[in-house]
C-alpha cells in the first residue's frame, strides 16, 4: 500500500499551482540543459572535472551526468515528468555538494581554491554553493507544488494517462541509456586525452599566472596535441607566445582561434594587443635608427596619437 501510494505521487503531481511556476521551471531547466551540454563542449568540466574528483569511470558518469542534466532540463522546461525528474537533480546536486564543497571548506579541493577571498572555511562554502543551493531549492519547490497549469503533466492529468506516464518513463530511460552508451563509447575511448587536456590546460594557467610564460606554452602544447582544434587552448598558446615575444607564432595561433571560434572576445582582444606589441617593437627599431628614421618616428607617433584619441 505505502509502495503504491509513493508511486502514485511520484507519477500524478499537483498541477494547480501558479502559473508563475512555468518562470521556476525554465530557471532551474535551462541551467541543468546548457551545464549538460557543456560537459561535452569542454572536458575540463565534464571528464575532467569527474576525473579530479575521484569519480569511479569518469567517462561514464560524466557522459551520464550529462545526459541526465540535458534530457532532464528539457523534461522540466516542458513540465514533463517533473516529480521523477526534480528527484533525479536533487541527488545529483546533493552529491555534487558532497564531493565538492568539503573540499573547499578544508582547503585542499582536488579542483583548486577560488581565485579570489575567502579560500576557504564555511565563507568560502558559502561563496561556492550559490548557484547549487538555488538549483536544489527551485528542484524541490518543483518536487512538492508540481509543474504549474502550463505544463504538459498538467495536460495529461485531465485524463487516465497512467500508461502514457510509465511508456514516457520507459522512453526518457532509453534515451539516457543511450546517450550514455554513446558517451562512454566517446569519452572513454579517449579518456586519458581529455584528462590530459585539462590538466595540461590548468597547469598552464597556473604558469601564467606566476608569469612564467616558456612553462605555459609547454603545457598548452601539450594539451594541442591531444586536441588541436581547442580554440581555448590555442588562445592561450598564442598568449604565452606573445608574452615572450614570440609574435609570428602567436598571431598563427590566434588565426587558429578565431578561424574555430569566430565570436570569441577574449582571442580578439588578445589579438589586437598583440599588434599593438607589434606595433611598438617596429617603432623602437625606427628609433634606433636615428637620423635616417627620425621622420617616420615622428610620424608613427602620430599615428599612434590619433588612433589613441579614437578610442576615446
Amino acid at each position: 500500500m505505502i509502495i503504491q501510494k509513493a508511486w502514485s505521487w511520484i507519477w500524478n503531481p499537483p498541477v494547480d499551482g501558479p502559473r508563475a511556476t512555468l518562470f521556476i521551471r525554465l530557471m532551474t531547466g535551462a541551467v541543468f540543459l546548457w551545464e549538460g551540454i557543456m560537459k561535452f563542449v569542454y572536458p575540463n568540466l565534464g571528464v575532467g572535472r569527474f576525473t579530479k574528483l575521484g569519480f569511479p569511470m569518469p567517462g561514464v558518469t560524466a557522459g551520464f551526468v550529462a545526459w541526465v542534466e540535458i534530457i532532464g532540463g528539457i523534461l522540466l522546461i516542458l513540465g514533463w515528468l517533473t516529480r521523477p525528474v526534480a528527484i533525479a537533480f536533487i541527488i545529483e546536486m546533493i552529491v555534487a555538494m558532497l564531493s565538492t564543497k568539503i573540499g573547499v571548506y578544508l582547503g585542499n579541493s582536488p579542483l583548486g581554491q577560488p581565485p579570489a577571498m575567502p579560500k576557504v572555511g564555511l565563507g568560502a562554502v558559502l561563496h561556492d554553493i550559490r548557484s547549487d543551493y538555488a538549483q536544489i531549492m527551485t528542484s524541490i519547490y518543483l518536487l512538492l507544488a508540481g509543474p504549474g497549469p502550463l505544463s504538459i503533466d498538467a495536460k495529461m492529468s485531465k485524463e487516465s494517462f497512467s500508461m502514457s506516464r510509465r511508456l514516457s518513463a520507459v522512453a526518457v530511460l532509453l534515451l539516457v541509456t543511450t546517450g550514455t552508451l554513446h558517451a562512454a563509447q566517446s569519452m572513454s575511448a579517449g579518456l586519458s586525452a581529455p584528462s590530459a587536456v585539462a590538466d595540461a590546460f590548468d597547469q598552464g594557467q597556473r604558469a601564467i599566472k606566476a608569469k612564467d610564460y616558456r612553462t605555459a606554452s609547454g603545457y598548452f602544447r601539450t594539451a594541442l596535441q591531444n586536441q588541436p582544434n581547442n580554440p581555448e587552448v590555442l588562445n592561450m598558446l598564442a598568449f604565452s607566445e606573445r608574452k615572450q615575444g614570440n609574435l609570428d607564432e602567436a598571431f598563427e595561433y590566434y588565426a587558429k582561434a578565431l578561424v574555430l571560434r569566430p565570436r570569441f572576445p577574449e582571442a580578439r582582444e588578445y589579438l589586437a594587443e598583440a599588434h599593438l606589441q607589434a606595433a611598438l617593437q617596429e617603432y623602437h627599431t625606427l628609433q634606433q635608427y636615428g637620423v635616417d628614421g627620425k621622420e617616420e618616428v615622428t610620424e608613427l607617433a602620430k599615428e599612434f596619437g590619433e588612433a589613441s584619441n579614437n578610442l576615446k
